[in-house]
């Protein structure tokens, strides 16, 4: 797993995070697999890919879960240079012989409509192009709603967590293998 802080369990403890709770499934459904959190809190797109190349070389991942984004969207950084960071690191998790989820962003709409239509749309053009999987918003049924958000009104709490496992279970679990 290669994220930012939605992905690091940011204010809540490690094993409430998404994370931990995806490591519980796999145990639970059998499947043999590792969940390594590489993830940062604060990490963009730039930042991941400069670590990337490391943990797919320490870890030889079988999948990579690609949450990285939401820090450069938040900063009103160049959506090109978020695409072809995640394009690069989609393509170095490819080459590793990794399959790749990706899991999308949105941002809220004060950056205007151009702005975080181009941002949102940047993670279904990448899936389309390397014909991954895509889940197109991983807070889906979190982001917005006071008792699913910390009082930073951006991650998810405790109680969010098992709905972003949720949002990407059934587009994990084909990639996985018993």
């Amino acid at each position: 797993m290669f994220g930012d802080s939605l992905s690091a369990a940011y204010g809540i403890p490690q094993q409430q995070g998404w994370a931990v709770l995806l490591q519980n499934k796999l145990n639970e459904q059998q499947y043999n697999y590792q969940v390594v959190n590489a993830s940062v809190s604060g990490e963009t797109t730039s930042g991941g890919l400069s670590r990337l190349t490391a943990k797919l070389i320490e870890a030889k991942p079988a999948i990579v879960i690609l949450a990285l984004g939401a820090n450069d969207g938040l900063r009103g950084l160049p959506i090109q240079n978020m695409k072809t960071n995640l394009d690069m690191m989609i393509k170095s998790s490819k080459e590793s012989g990794a399959k790749v989820l990706l899991l999308g962003m949105k941002i809220p709409p004060n950056y205007g409509p151009k702005y975080t239509n181009d941002f949102s749309g940047t993670y279904t053009q990448l899936s389309k192009t390397y014909q991954i999987s895509l889940v197109p918003f991983m807070l889906e049924n979190v982001a917005a709603k006071p008792n699913l958000i910390q009082d930073d009104g951006l991650h998810p709490n405790a109680l969010g967590q098992p709905i972003i496992l949720d949002n990407l279970w059934n587009t994990l679990k084909p990639l996985l293998k018993k």
